[in-house]
């Protein structure tokens, strides 16, 4: 999703409305997703849908995101329709499927 001055804020964006460790997780912004679980936010929040942060890290490729969720107490299990591990597995990212089976 990109947003520029020309864009407007589409109203029905599904991004818009995640939780905000799961919508930073899934942008890979390390430094926010810090900031939030410093600030006490749970490492296993979802969205409405059961789309965790960790999965969002996972899907997106976020390799650094994911071993902070993980190293802050994300379930690595957790499954809603897919587990992180899936996830990335069908996102073909290599690095971050071989860190979730190393644990």
């Amino acid at each position: 999703m990109k947003l520029n001055s020309f864009a407007p804020l589409p109203e029905d964006d599904d991004e818009l409305h995640l939780p905000e460790l799961v919508y930073w997780a899934s942008l890979g912004d390390v430094e926010q997703v810090e900031q939030l679980l410093a600030e006490g936010v749970d490492p296993n929040q979802t969205d409405n849908k059961g789309y965790s942060a960790l999965q969002a890290a996972a899907e997106n490729d976020h390799l650094a995101v994911v071993r902070l969720l993980v190293s802050k107490g994300a379930n690595v299990a957790y499954k809603s329709e897919y587990t992180a591990l899936q996830l990335a597995e069908m996102a073909e990212n290599i690095e971050v499927v071989a860190y979730l089976k190393s644990l």
